[in-house]
């Protein structure tokens, strides 16, 4: 059994990147996500950048950033918005670099009307936006997480990064998602996209709805996830991040996770 411990990040939105909340952060040992909308990259000024980047150095976070997604489609029939796909994602991988993170997560952009029969042509379109994406995050030593949102199997996500490198392009697996749209065990989804998981997006939900509410709050049952955690031998621990606006939810979840790796007592 691992004796390896989760590393806890938590999601934060651009208007959260203040120091009182990089400070409640440090206080619970968490690290942050840092996530960027769209209208942030257009916003943001460069006293503001400077004022996080030193943020992040003075209190030795280990980061991660989050690209934008709203409305954005690598495999768009319209080549403007495949264009200004590749725009967004490209800026995150600049700021990831300059906050020196350890990887972007990116959500793959197709929805329920892609999956199984028309996947295929949608990856067709994206592979014009996919490959110098993953060309750029290579040049820049950075590593891509792409997040499963309305997959209910593994095959579409597993496919989309096939041909490129398991130490480029790897899986955010989003365990909220998983539980209103999976049509399989999350068993399955391990196995198949076990190499490739560099992180974990951890919430909860009663499965219809995306609530995140706290770890434990919900319906999803984290037991065959804690049980693959935690008989995990060589493999380093991929992140773990909570994705929860209210902090009371924040400090349950990382009450409840933590505990998933305390020592067990022996009977």
């Amino acid at each position: 059994m691992s004796e390896q411990r989760p590393e806890l990040h938590v999601n934060i939105a651009f208007k959260y990147m203040r120091p009182e909340d990089f400070e409640f952060l440090s206080l619970q040992q968490l690290h942050p996500e840092l996530y960027f909308a769209g209208e942030d990259v257009d916003a943001i000024t460069p006293a503001q950048i400077d004022q996080i980047e030193e943020e992040l150095k003075n209190r030795h976070f280990r980061t991660t950033v989050h690209s934008p997604f709203y409305d954005l489609n690598p495999g768009a029939h319209d080549p403007k918005v495949r264009a200004l796909t590749l725009e967004r994602m490209i800026w995150s991988l600049n700021i990831a670099k300059r906050f020196q993170a350890m990887h972007v997560v990116m959500h793959g952009g197709y929805g329920p009307w892609v999956n199984k029969k028309n996947f295929p042509a949608w990856l067709d379109r994206a592979r014009h936006v996919l490959t110098p994406l993953l060309e750029k995050a290579k040049d820049l030593g950075l590593k891509i997480a792409f997040e499963n949102i309305y997959d209910d199997s593994p095959e579409d996500l597993a496919l989309m990064l096939e041909g490129y490198p398991l130490d480029l392009a790897g899986v955010c697996f989003d365990v909220g998602h998983f539980n209103i749209f999976s049509e399989c065990s999350i068993v399955k989804w391990l196995d198949v996209l076990g190499s490739r998981l560099y992180e974990f997006h951890l919430h909860d939900n009663l499965g219809s709805e995306d609530l995140h509410i706290a770890v434990g709050d919900g319906s999803v049952k984290f037991g065959p996830l804690v049980n693959w955690l935690r008989n995990r031998e060589t493999a380093p621990m991929p992140v773990m991040a909570l994705e929860m606006e209210q902090k009371t939810h924040v400090i349950k979840s990382v009450s409840r996770v933590r505990q998933w790796f305390e020592p067990q007592k022996e009977s």
